[in-house]
C-alpha cells in the first residue's frame, strides 16, 4: 500500500477524533474527563505531525473539512446539549478501534511498502490500543 492509502485513511479520522475530544473537553462537571480530552488532543496532534513526517504526503494535512459520515455523526452527537457522554464514548471506542484496524492492515502482508512508515505505524498499535482501553474503562 502506498503512503497515500494510508493516510488517506487515518488523517479524517484524526480529524473526526479531534472534534470528539473537544466534546470530552466541555465536560466541566467531570474534570478527569475534560483532561482526558486535552491529553487526546495533543496526542492526536503530535501523531498528525509524525505522521506527516514520516511521508511524503505534507500538503495533504491541510485539508480541513470533515468527511460527511463523521459530520453526520458529530451532528447527531450535538443534538444534545450538553452532549450525552454515553454517545460520545461509543463514538470515541469506534473511532480508536478503527485507528487501531488501520494501522494493522497497514503492517499486514499487503501493508505499507514504506519500510519506515510501516515500522512506525506497527509501534503505534500499541498507543491506540492503550488509548482504546483507557475510553473502554471511562465511567461518568
Amino acid at each position: 500500500m502506498p503512503d497515500r492509502e494510508f493516510t488517506d485513511s487515518v488523517y479524517p479520522e484524526m480529524q473526526y477524533q479531534q472534534q470528539l475530544n473537544l466534546e470530552l473537553q466541555k465536560m466541566a462537571d467531570a474534570p478527569e474527563i475534560k483532561d482526558l480530552g486535552i491529553r487526546r488532543e495533543h496526542e492526536n496532534q503530535a501523531y498528525i505531525q509524525q505522521l506527516a513526517a514520516n511521508t511524503n504526503t505534507q500538503n495533504q494535512f491541510q485539508q480541513t473539512s470533515l468527511k460527511e459520515e463523521h459530520l453526520q455523526k458529530l451532528t447527531l452527537l450535538r443534538l444534545h446539549n450538553p452532549v450525552q457522554f454515553e454517545q460520545l464514548h461509543s463514538l470515541l471506542v469506534d473511532s480508536d478501534q478503527k485507528m487501531i484496524s488501520f494501522h494493522v492492515k497497514a503492517t499486514g502482508s499487503t501493508g505499507l511498502l514504506n519500510p519506515d512508515l510501516r515500522a512506525w505505524a506497527e509501534a503505534k498499535i500499541a498507543h491506540w490500543t492503550a488509548d482504546l482501553s483507557e475510553i473502554q474503562r471511562l465511567k461518568k
